[in-house]
């Protein structure tokens, strides 16, 4: 991972370490975000997105949110000069060592955009 994304990740980790449990539950309790395909994002990849919208855009409020190419695939492009937020994937690695359970689940950053920062895509032909 390049460094200013890690900084970047790490700074958010870390906002996001400060809230009191009270804050999070808030938090937990009143962000709902969807991805294009309507499923759910987890509590703390949407404690994440609010964390980053305080951090470097408070005027942005997440309600569906999805990567460049899977917006591409619902016929929406993200607008020029959109930044992205990030939010945890976690995906699965083989581990040789463990013959029980041989898959090690982490996570990796993957960045979205909000709906209102994509635009639909024309299909006019010029």
């Amino acid at each position: 991972m390049e460094d200013a994304k890690k900084q970047k990740i790490q700074a958010i980790y870390q906002s996001v370490k400060d809230l009191t449990l009270e804050q999070k539950d808030f938090l937990s309790k009143n962000l709902i975000v969807k991805n294009p395909e309507g499923h759910f994002l987890s509590c703390h990849n949407c404690i994440m997105l609010e964390r980053q919208a305080a951090m470097y855009n408070p005027n942005i409020s997440f309600s569906v949110v999805g990567g460049f190419q899977q917006w591409q695939k619902h016929n929406r492009q993200v607008k020029k000069g959109e930044s992205g937020f990030y939010i945890a994937i976690p995906s699965k690695k083989e581990n040789e060592q463990n013959s029980e359970n041989n898959e090690e689940v982490f996570f990796f950053f993957k960045a979205v955009f909000d709906i209102s920062q994509t635009e639909e895509i024309s299909t006019a032909v010029h």
